[in-house]
């Protein structure tokens, strides 16, 4: 199967992806949204990347905020609320989460025949982060609510002309 040419489709595949990793693997329920979603200016944000590469040439980004980013560490790590989760606990958490949902996203634009490798996982923190895309490739954004915390997934992908699509 190729990338879905029409957004709704990869919003299914993100959807089913990134909710099932959250229910599984930390049992918190994310709700998707149709509205946008915008970090304060002050806030620092938490940014999980994995590459996809072979019959599929993409990055996946998992985006929270620190606050949310320590609330994952802690239910993932099954540390008590007066435990604070190191950087690096936290960063490790963030890859794999962004790591295991863009392993299920591979495995739905798997083509027979064609294998598709997936990066490590890269961590970037900050605030104010603008991302850009590439000329040649597609962006596409996807918000999803766990209370009153925003989780946002992007998912850069090489356009048709570039080949890939």
């Amino acid at each position: 199967m190729k990338i879905p040419t029409v957004q709704h489709d990869l919003k299914l595949f993100i959807d089913d992806a990134v909710i099932t990793v959250f229910d599984t693997m930390l049992a918190m329920e994310l709700h998707p949204s149709d509205r946008g979603a915008h970090f304060k200016s002050d806030e620092t944000q938490v940014i999980g990347m994995v590459g996809l590469a072979g019959g599929v040439t993409a990055v996946v980004c998992l985006r929270v905020t620190q606050t949310l980013a320590c609330r994952l560490a802690e239910a993932m790590m099954g540390i008590g609320p007066d435990a604070v989760p190191s950087e690096s606990d936290v960063n490790d958490v963030i890859g794999e989460l962004t790591n295991i949902s863009a392993g299920k996203l591979k495995s739905c634009f798997r083509n027979p025949g064609q294998t598709c490798s997936l990066s490590l996982p890269t961590i970037t923190r900050g605030r104010s982060i603008e991302m850009e895309s590439m000329s040649g490739t597609e962006r596409h954004s996807f918000t999803f609510h766990y209370g009153d915390e925003t989780v946002v997934v992007e998912f850069y992908s090489l356009t048709k002309e570039k080949n890939l699509l």
